[in-house]
């Protein structure tokens, strides 16, 4: 789809002054410098970036993103909402004076200068424009449903298969030790409140040998004396339980105590054996 078609010259007033195409890496990072690695790590296609204008307005800008395949539109909305509606397009996030959403293999991103309810209604109008434009809709990655429910932080986890996102929410390694590639799928969620807060890192590979690779240098780094029950209290006094099932590696950090991790980990291998 040519993103130009998706974004209207006029809307309800509004007038569409600077348009800026972004067409490679190199535009992404003139345009928007440190944030650029966030889209181009989810496999970035091309964007289009167009300011709005209204006398007597704050502007409104306009970014469309497209990510190449939906579950890379999904994972960069994973990063950027804290909370979900289902207003627009696949899941819509909102902050005063903002909103985002996915849909299919693209994101969008609308913002005002400054928020005021007629900045706010043209958002919702421009945000419903688009929406109708971009036809279809993509498949949510089946990862995310093997997630165990129970005392899951509502929207706290990430999408990811770059492995620069196992860092996400807590630092595990600035080294790939999970050979995430762009053939893995790998969701990192947070799990309890407070003391007990622990956060499971659970990653598909293209097959169970790619696994137990991903495993066994994980495991040289973090437990080179092996596990006894899937469990080891690191040296901070928190517990960390890992296993692979198949072509899955799941893995429980930072828990308070050595049932949490167990637990947790025992929860998500159910659901990856059912």
């Amino acid at each position: 789809m040519d993103l130009a078609t998706i974004l209207p010259e006029q809307l309800d007033g509004w007038t569409a002054h600077k348009t800026v195409p972004l067409k490679n890496h190199t535009d992404m990072f003139n345009y928007m410098d440190g944030a650029a690695e966030l889209y181009i790590s989810y496999g970035f296609g091309e964007a289009l970036s167009c300011t709005y204008y209204m006398d007597g307005q704050p502007e409104v800008l306009a970014e469309v993103f497209d990510l190449l395949a939906p579950r890379n539109a999904f994972g960069v909305f994973t990063q950027t909402r804290e909370s979900e509606i289902s207003q627009f397009g696949q899941g819509t996030y909102r902050i005063p004076g903002a909103l985002f959403f996915w849909k299919e293999r693209y994101y969008i991103a609308l913002s005002a200068w400054e928020s005021n309810s007629v900045s706010d209604t043209f958002v919702d109008a421009l945000a419903g424009h688009i929406d109708q434009k971009i036809a279809g809709t993509g498949i949510v990655p089946a990862i995310v449903d093997l997630l165990p429910e129970t005392d899951r932080i509502p929207y706290g986890y990430k999408y990811f298969h770059h492995y620069v996102w196992q860092n996400a929410y807590f630092f595990i390694s600035d080294q790939n030790l999970f050979l995430i590639d762009a053939d893995a799928d790998a969701v990192m969620a947070r799990y309890a409140e407070g003391d007990d807060r622990n956060y499971l890192l659970l990653i598909r590979y293209v097959s169970s040998e790619k696994a137990g690779e991903a495993f066994a240098l994980f495991g040289r780094e973090f437990f080179p004396g092996g596990l006894t029950g899937n469990c080891i209290r690191r040296d901070d006094g928190r517990w960390m339980a890992a296993a692979t099932e198949g072509g899955y590696l799941m893995a429980v950090f930072n828990a308070s105590i050595a049932d949490r991790a167990s637990g947790l980990l025992d929860a998500v291998l159910r659901n990856v054996r059912s």
